[in-house]
């Protein structure tokens, strides 16, 4: 099952992606509460059905070398929340969030729960490992959305995947910027 693609698509299913390969090894599961999470669901007006109770979002990080657009790269669009902010990608046809990414350079994508359509993605992407953001969140997280790791030891475990995946050159292929760095669409930026 490792092996097999982590499907993806947005609500109405006119953008539909995979990331291959996925493994709970490769992949790193986790619930960000930051505001601008939060922002970005409320700004699609998505906010009911992608951020949990306490303002959390489920994100799935894995290598952008990995991730494939399959079809319906016309509908995607980028926003981003502050002129040096994430890119924050989505699928205008029904503002799906997709997935945050930073630069070109970068080897990531963050892949959000709402575009994530697979019934066995804890089984390829392995459970939720933790919380980061959680000063942002919207009331006290209990203890069972915290994941086994504690806030500093996920942010340490994700730093040392990205300086794994930037040796490892996977910022390449990267279907959301061109070979030249720039943005397959130009971003909207929408301060808050």
């Amino acid at each position: 099952m490792a092996h097999s693609p982590l499907s993806l698509s947005c609500q109405c299913k006119k953008v539909k992606a995979s990331v291959v390969p996925i493994s709970p090894k490769v992949a790193n599961h986790l619930i960000c509460y930051c505001s601008d999470c939060q922002q970005f669901a409320h700004a699609l007006k998505r906010a009911d059905d992608v951020l949990n109770t306490y303002g959390g979002t489920e994100i799935v990080q894995v290598p952008i070398s990995h991730f494939n657009i399959l079809e319906g790269e016309e509908h995607i669009a980028c926003l981003k929340l502050s002129e040096k902010g994430l890119h924050r990608w989505y699928a205008k046809c029904c503002n799906t969030p997709i997935g945050n990414t930073l630069t070109a350079g970068w080897p990531f994508i963050g892949v959000i729960r709402s575009f994530i359509n697979d019934p066995s993605l804890d089984e390829k992407a392995g459970a939720i490992k933790g919380s980061v953001h959680l000063k942002d969140a919207t009331g006290l997280v209990p203890d069972d959305l915290l994941g086994a790791q504690g806030h500093k030891r996920l942010v340490l475990a994700t730093l040392v995947k990205l300086a794994t995946w930037k040796v490892q050159q996977k910022h390449a292929p990267n279907c959301f910027f061109k070979p030249d760095g720039t943005p397959i669409v130009t971003p909207h930026i929408q301060a808050h």
